[in-house]
């Protein structure tokens, strides 16, 4: 046993006006409060030997801690549990001595940045420390460590108390320093705030103050060289509340720069109050042209909000996910950081799934799926041998208490063990000055793969260094010594070649077509509905109750839990947490899957970004450059994705569906062909009134109004001029027209649906269903079951199966015949009039004017979807295989569900004001659920408008102002004609469209060739 500081202390004085040597706060024990320091020098008298520094003298509540100025010599510790006495200060000398019986050598290394990567060095051993005060009263601090050392012989509740008076006391005369602010700038706190700034492992405390245009952070006592830490509020790009611990009284302030000041405060009401400040402040600076950074507010995520305030925009970037523009790996970003997940927290470090279980191969074939993992279950259900212990071991358990895993899959322990080579400060904290076993250190990525798959106590996920540059954190560059050897590079599969290819192919992996079709059911586990509960039962996903923390958005996590404060923070430590829910259903599938080549992530930086980066970077022409890189999936090697028209490969890509498409529904349409079509004036509609009802087959068009009469005309299309293009002039209201009109009933009439040629549904203000020919002129059959108005009718592809609904409230299912209607089930689920409904061979659909939505099967006449739109219901539609349902609210959201998948897959805002579209009104549209839709409305002129929206890449393509007549009213009814068959099903398969108005305007929407 040799004591460092021996010999070469005079020899590092040179080097040390070259090379600073930091102090890191990481020396200190778990939950240390670093209380003070002073310039001292130091004579340590061991076995008759005397070694003598200066330096300086660093007081931590539970240790002495002596900072050479020789870099080259160690730093110091004396714990208080091992000092046997503190002398008394001797007077005039500002002299005082310290006897322990232990000592703790702590090795740095400087070079750009002062590092430890060996472990302590413990000598046992009597020692006598004599320090020298330097520029300060010898009393002062003396009294301050005898006050330190004698709590430490105390209970933990009765030395925590005293730490908190003392800090109390050495702080009650501290300032924050108001000379650091601009000549310019208003401080906008009254007082300063005291508050920790947390880091990995670490929390700093000092002041806080916020002005009119910065945020400043002062540390106290103040061990670096920097005196405050200042963030440019110009500069500030979000800030999310955070939960630290169990209390929600954080703040994490991420910059344009991507750096970030994570604030923890004493109370929560100041939180809210520094929150508050920094929201109206950045409101007034984005408002107002700067000549700095602009930041701009923008459409994806709220510039100023919480992780709560999130959430309401969780589904836009969704929305970029889903329509390809966000990568697999910004999107999980962006979810953990929704989730309450951050990088400075490593009890709630983001969290990434393995991908691959493919570890051992020569080569990495990323086209074949059996080297990947299975998404749909946990890490812990990997290995069926394994769960039977688990299950096995929680039937044992209490109803209460039950739990599959006692760890989680992110734990500060496990997040280190990742993270040894970069980090190993973190480690030696944790295990109080040594590095883990060996044999227990992350040394191989096929071995930790092993792990996971068969240890019941390893139940890791992957973190998101594992899928970004820069790829050295896999090696040991700063030359880590364990106490059974040197640490060496991390060992990779033989598929890699070094680190750096390692990393790009693990992110190949990520963002591979198996992936993205596959990644909604591991969400599902981590952030969505099968979390906890029922659903986490049945997922093989059940943790450990302490795991469940404030993971309800509802829920604090101080109130989740019956145990003791501090007790729940220790655990919490040790068992990891689940992030904050973010979906109460299942995940919508991927719409695109943009084409990722192995060497994106080196050559374009910007795939390392963070997610706020990369949605930042989201210009229109970025969008436009990530939809043109798309890929179409070979249809060959997976048989449920839709395949492509040909008139879509300028912008190929893949649409991922759980089966094939409906091939009636889509037909010869796509979005180039609807695009292509040109909007013709057609005959109108006369009526005396408003006309309030449209339908079409493919020899006539039908109409409604509130005079209570049918009017029945030829279909435009048949009329049309060979070639549209060169007579576009032409109107198709100069050929001669047959028109037929019937009187239906004296009062007016509401809703219609063609059923067959010549053979119509009518409901109106009579109350009744009339099923009527228009070759006879006469009513076939007529039922009166509702007690209101009948306000919408649906029809089934098939012609088999009708829906009504009533202002009264209820919908009633019809089976009709071309000479029958009969009444089958009425549903009254819903509490307001119906608006709109749809109906397909065993669902009905309806939407109410209070948005509640609700669909119901007819066979079990039980419910299958109750939701709320953001708005009155205008419109709803049913995919003919009962695979989708769409509906359209009066605020403009378009909202797509996948009823297999029972989740809602897409909400397209398609009016200006949301920053969609074009239209600022929509009433009617039409879609094939997975290309196309096309919306009805009015522009902002306040002119009649269709627009084209794209469905996978989710934004509007084209727009038709209709300015060929003299009527201004909005289109209200959107009509595809459908041609019968012999069998009386339908089939719209033609591009070609009707619009009409309320006041009987009508445009035929057809190809530049018409037969």
């Amino acid at each position: 046993e040799t004591l460092k500081p021996l010999g070469y202390c005079n020899a590092a004085l040179a080097m040390s006006f070259q090379v600073e040597r930091r102090f890191s706060l990481l020396i200190l024990e778990e939950g240390e409060e670093y209380v003070a320091d002073v310039s001292a020098s130091m004579a340590l008298v061991r076995k008759g030997m005397t070694a003598e520094s200066k330096g300086r003298l660093r007081i931590g509540s539970k240790s002495l801690i002596f900072q050479p100025d020789g870099i080259s010599a160690s730093i110091l510790k004396f714990p208080f549990r091992h000092v046997r006495s503190v002398g008394n200060a001797e007077r005039g000398t500002g002299r005082f001595t310290v006897e322990s019986d232990q000592l703790v050598q702590v090795a740095t290394k400087t070079g750009t940045e002062t590092r430890i990567v060996t472990p302590f060095s413990v000598l046992r051993s009597k020692v006598t420390v004599n320090f020298h005060v330097l520029y300060a009263s010898v009393d002062e601090y003396r009294q301050l460590i005898y006050r330190l050392w004698e709590s430490s012989t105390t209970g933990k509740s009765e030395a925590e108390a005293v730490v908190r008076n003392i800090i109390n006391e050495v702080t009650a005369d501290v300032q924050f320093d108001v000379s650091r602010l601009g000549h310019r700038e208003v401080a906008l706190l009254q007082v300063h705030l005291w508050v920790r700034r947390v880091k990995p492992l670490l929390e700093v405390r000092g002041m806080l103050q916020v002005s009119d245009d910065a945020i400043y952070f002062q540390p106290h006592p103040n061990f670096s060289s920097k005196p405050v830490t200042r963030v440019a509020l110009k500069e500030v790009l979000h800030v999310f509340r955070r939960t630290y611990g169990v209390q929600a009284n954080a703040l994490e302030i991420i910059t344009v720069q991507n750096n970030c000041l994570y604030l923890c405060f004493e109370a929560q009401s100041e939180c809210n109050h520094v929150a508050q400040i920094l929201q109206s402040r950045r409101q007034a600076l984005t408002a107002a042209p700067t000549g700095g950074v602009v930041v701009q507010s923008s459409t994806f995520v709220n510039p100023l909000g919480s992780a709560e305030e999130v959430l309401f925009d969780i589904r836009k970037i969704t929305a970029l996910w889903q329509s390809g523009l966000l990568s697999n790996y910004h999107y999980l970003d962006f979810l953990n950081c929704a989730a309450g997940r951050s990088q400075n927290d490593f009890s709630q470090y983001p969290v990434f799934p393995w991908v691959l279980q493919d570890y051992s191969s020569e080569s990495l074939r990323l086209g074949d799926p059996s080297v990947y993992r299975d998404l749909s279950k946990p890490v812990g259900a990997l290995s069926k041998k394994r769960l039977d212990y688990f299950k096995e071991r929680m039937q044992s358990m209490s109803e209460e208490e039950r739990f599959l895993y006692g760890t989680h899959y992110s734990t500060p322990a496990y997040v280190i063990y990742w993270l040894l080579r970069s980090m190993p400060e973190r480690m030696l904290r944790l295990h109080n000055g040594h590095f883990d076993a060996m044999a227990r250190l992350f040394r191989s990525v096929p071995e930790s793969w092993a792990s996971v798959n068969e240890s019941t106590a390893s139940l890791m996920e992957l973190i998101p260094e594992f899928f970004v540059y820069p790829a050295e954190w896999l090696e040991n560059s700063l030359g880590i010594v364990t106490a059974e050897g040197p640490l060496t590079d991390v060992s990779l599969p033989r598929w890699a070649t070094d680190v750096s290819d390692f990393v790009c192919k693990m992110r190949a992996a990520l963002e591979s077509e198996h992936v993205s079709r596959n990644l909604p059911a591991w969400i599902d586990l981590i952030f969505g509905y099968k979390q906890d509960g029922e659903e986490a039962i049945q997922a093989d996903n059940l943790f450990h109750p302490v795991c469940y923390t404030g993971s309800r958005s509802s829920q604090t996590a101080s109130s989740s839990s019956d145990l003791p404060i501090s007790v729940l923070e220790t655990q919490l430590q040790e068992f990891g947490r689940v992030p904050r829910q973010l979906f109460n259903e299942a995940h919508p599938p991927r719409l695109k899957i943009p084409r990722w080549d192995q060497a994106c992530l080196s050559e374009d930086p910007r795939h390392s970004e963070p997610w706020h980066k990369a949605v930042q970077n989201l210009s229109a022409g970025a969008a436009d450059d990530a939809i043109a890189g798309s890929v179409e999936l070979p249809t060959s090697s997976m048989s449920n994705v839709a395949r492509l028209s040909p008139a879509d490969t300028s912008k190929s890509s893949q649409l991922v569906n759980d089966t094939a498409p409906a091939q009636d529904a889509v037909g010869s349409c796509t979005t180039a062909t609807i695009r292509a079509l040109i909007p013709q004036a057609a005959p109108t509609f006369a009526a005396s009134g408003q006309i309030t009802g449209v339908a079409a087959c493919g020899v006539n068009t039908y109409s409604i109004g509130e005079d209570g009469c049918l009017r029945v005309g030829p279909l435009p299309f048949c009329r049309a001029a060979a070639n549209l293009e060169t007579e576009a002039s032409r109107s198709i209201s100069s050929s001669p027209c047959m028109r037929r009109n019937f009187r239906i009933s004296p009062m007016p009439l509401c809703a219609l649906v063609a059923l067959r040629t010549d053979l119509i549904a009518i409901g109106g203000h009579d109350n009744t269903v009339t099923l009527y020919s228009s070759s006879c002129g006469s009513a076939v059959a007529r039922s009166q079951t509702h007690a209101d108005t009948v306000t919408c009718l649906g029809i089934s592809q098939c012609r088999t199966t009708m829906a009504s609904g009533s202002r009264d409230q209820s919908v009633t299912s019809w089976v009709v015949t071309p000479t029958s209607l009969k009444s089958e089930e009425t549903f009254d689920d819903v509490q307001q009039p119906i608006a709109c409904v749809a109906a397909a061979t065993n669902l009905i659909l309806a939407g109410a004017i209070d948005g509640q939505l609700m669909a119901w099967d007819r066979r079990s006449s039980r419910p299958v979807l109750d939701r709320s739109l953001g708005g009155p219901a205008v419109a709803c539609a049913l995919h003919h295989e009962e695979r989708f349902a769409t509906a359209l609210d009066e605020g403009g959201e378009l909202r797509l569900w996948d009823l297999r998948r029972g989740c809602e897959s897409l909400r397209l805002s398609v009016l200006a004001r949301a920053g969609g579209g074009s239209l600022v009104r929509a009433n009617c549209f039409l879609t094939d659920f997975e290309g196309w839709a096309v919306l009805g409305g009015a522009n902002a002129h306040g002119r009649p408008a269709v627009a084209l929206w794209d469905i996978p890449e989710q934004r509007e393509l084209h727009t038709w102002s209709l300015n060929g007549t003299d009527d201004v009213a909005e289109v209200r009814f959107l009509v595809r004609p459908t041609d019968f068959t012999q069998d009386g099903s339908g089939d719209a398969s033609t591009a070609s469209f009707l619009c009409a108005s309320a006041t009987g305007a009508v445009h035929a929407f057809l190809p530049r060739t018409t037969a």
